[in-house]
């Protein structure tokens, strides 16, 4: 059995469940499906068809030879009969993207356990095409990089193998294939550039398609560098709000750029566009505040917020030792220490000033909740009370999460405050005999 014309296709590392192989029964899954054969035993293989109900009994056809092709193998399969046109249109999703959510749906549900991998047909013209596409509509370097060989655990590895090369395969090996008729129609971008383009280019270059996924490898290196470093910039102006704006401005406009979409991104922002990244780049730059897809932003003294205001709406629970959750997904930790017991009793001195109240004159209802009109909060050390309202001024609190900001409260009584720190009254000293620690952890790990 030859396997020349595949020699660049990979399996994925670390892999040790079973491959669920997206198979529609084209040139491209059944090559993947039959080389795969010769890299693992059959019993780690599981195809997944799915038949979308688009084209009629072409349908049916690439339905049966799916399920002859596992029968003809001795390969388990599972099918998914999906009504992919009625769905998309009470979903108001476009039928395609309808289809690959059906898809990819049903591949991680056929993937349960966390050594199990999906792996899908595309190659090497497939990755040609997206990075034209992407050219043509405007892409940034991200979308210049193209099809990514592996996401999360979804792998493709046939991703450096060309077309020519999977069809060369097929006859070596006497494999029958179907083919899907909307193919070969140019009504869909893909198919033009497929049919059009691509055979000037490879006029041009005969191995234009593996130019290109060098190039798409090389850009990648590129934009993975550019992360790490727009990593390394959200780790220094992260704030316990959000983000120092002045950092961010200090840095090159590119990599601004970068960092506030991540940001923005793991604040909730979904399907962010260009114009989005520039909208929140000017409100960076000028102030504000505006809403953007699946997150809202706003720029102020200095700090810039992206989340959710829905998420801060007051709220109010009794506190208890250990992990108190907070709306929004964050949690409150309460910890109690004795110093004389304690194995390092200078770090308790060394937090003394900030985040370490004396447990044992806490004796009234301990409540985490909101702020309410009234709330007066007197810093350690400072030797005044003010205004909560004040405090968040002083603290650069951004406003859409104002009401969201949790207190604990002692006997009414503001006994710490996030960014403040301990009150006057209700701060551990060196004489304090129990120690109780606060701090706030990210929950949405």
């Amino acid at each position: 059995m030859s396997r020349g014309p595949l020699e660049a296709a990979v399996l994925p590392e670390h892999s040790d469940g079973i491959f669920v192989v997206g198979f529609s029964g084209g040139a491209d899954s059944t090559a993947l499906a039959h080389w795969l054969m010769g890299q693992v035993e059959k019993e780690r293989i599981l195809l997944a068809h799915v038949n979308h109900m688009l084209r009629g009994e072409e349908a049916e056809r690439d339905q049966r030879a799916a399920e002859s092709f596992a029968g003809e193998h001795g390969l388990k399969i599972q099918v998914l009969r999906a009504d992919v046109g009625r769905l998309a249109r009470e979903l108001g999703l476009g039928t395609e993207e309808c289809g690959r959510n059906i898809r990819y749906d049903f591949f991680h549900e056929l993937a349960r356990d966390e050594g199990d991998r999906i792996l899908t047909a595309h190659n090497a013209d497939d990755n040609a095409e997206t990075i034209l596409l992407n050219l043509c509509r405007g892409a940034a370097l991200d979308g210049l990089c193209g099809i990514p060989r592996e996401r999360g655990r979804i792998f493709r590895p046939l991703l450096h193998v060309s077309r020519e090369e999977i069809e060369l395969y097929c006859r070596e090996n006497n494999l029958s294939y179907v083919t899907d008729s909307s193919n070969l129609s140019d009504s869909y971008a893909r198919n033009k550039l497929r049919h059009q383009v691509l055979p000037v280019l490879k006029g041009l270059n005969p191995r234009f398609v593996h130019a290109a996924g060098q190039a798409a490898k090389l850009l990648s290196g590129d934009r993975d560098c550019l992360n790490r470093q727009a990593e390394a910039l959200l780790e220094r102006a992260g704030n316990i709000w959000g983000l120092e704006a002045k950092v961010l401005l200090g840095e090159d406009r590119s990599l601004r750029g970068r960092a506030v979409k991540l940001f923005l991104e793991r604040s909730g922002g979904a399907s962010l566009e260009q114009k989005h990244i520039e909208k929140a780049l000017d409100i960076l730059e000028r102030g504000g505040g505006a809403d953007l897809p699946g997150v809202g932003i706003s720029c102020a003294q200095g700090v810039f917020w992206a989340g959710h205001a829905a998420e801060c709406s007051p709220f109010e629970t009794a506190a208890r030792l250990g992990k108190n959750p907070l709306p929004g997904g964050k949690i409150l930790v309460l910890r109690e220490e004795i110093p004389a017991k304690s194995e390092k009793p200078e770090k308790i001195q060394n937090l003394l000033f900030k985040n370490a109240l004396d447990y044992d004159i806490m004796t009234g209802p301990v409540l985490i909740r909101s702020r309410r009109p009234g709330d007066r909060f007197a810093p350690a050390g400072r030797g005044v009370s003010k205004p909560i309202k004040q405090i968040f001024q002083e603290l650069r609190v951004p406003g859409p999460i104002r009401d969201g900001v949790p207190l604990l409260v002692c006997g009414g009584e503001t006994a710490w405050c996030p960014g403040a720190g301990a009150s006057e009254r209700f701060r551990a000293t060196k004489r304090t005999k129990r120690v109780l620690f606060v701090e706030i952890e990210d929950g949405k790990g």
